[in-house]
């Protein structure tokens, strides 16, 4: 049973952002000043807890606290780029490679463009390609009679 003060909605929906972004319950509680406990509550819906996070209000604080993080991360690549710059020529082969590709990877990823690509092939490609093999292979064979016969 809960005791004590209940959690406002701004830290709770904090609550939810910083453990969807990773941090341990734990982590959570010591960031926030809560016990792990409560965490664990409003992370879990108990208590109460599901049914607030329902609503439009606490909702609309997350949204908040969201865009406020993305603009902190934001901010902070922008300073580790400058930093990245800097250290570049002392940098290894590997370290620089790694490290540029993790930032065309980011830089994809905020421009809404793809990370990942995936190359999807179909049933009736495959059986296309099976045909083409098998009149290669007979085309092969009959060369090869052909020849033996002159």
């Amino acid at each position: 049973m809960a005791r004590g003060r209940r959690t406002d909605l701004k830290t709770a929906a904090l609550v939810m952002e910083l453990s969807e972004s990773g941090l341990s319950h734990v982590q959570v509680g010591e960031r926030l000043g809560l016990a792990s406990q409560t965490v664990d509550g409003i992370v879990n819906g108990d208590f109460g807890w599901g049914k607030i996070a329902e609503r439009s209000v606490f909702r609309r604080y997350r949204e908040l606290q969201n865009q406020t993080l993305e603009a902190d991360a934001r901010d902070l690549a922008h300073e580790a780029f400058k930093q990245a710059r800097i250290a570049l020529p002392k940098a290894s082969f590997y370290q620089a490679v790694i490290g540029g590709a993790t930032l065309i990877d980011k830089a994809r990823l905020l421009a809404g463009e793809s990370t990942q690509n995936i190359e999807v092939h179909t049933k009736l490609e495959v059986e296309g390609l099976d045909k083409l093999s098998d009149l290669l292979s007979q085309r092969l064979l009959s060369n090869d009679v052909s020849k033996q016969d002159k």
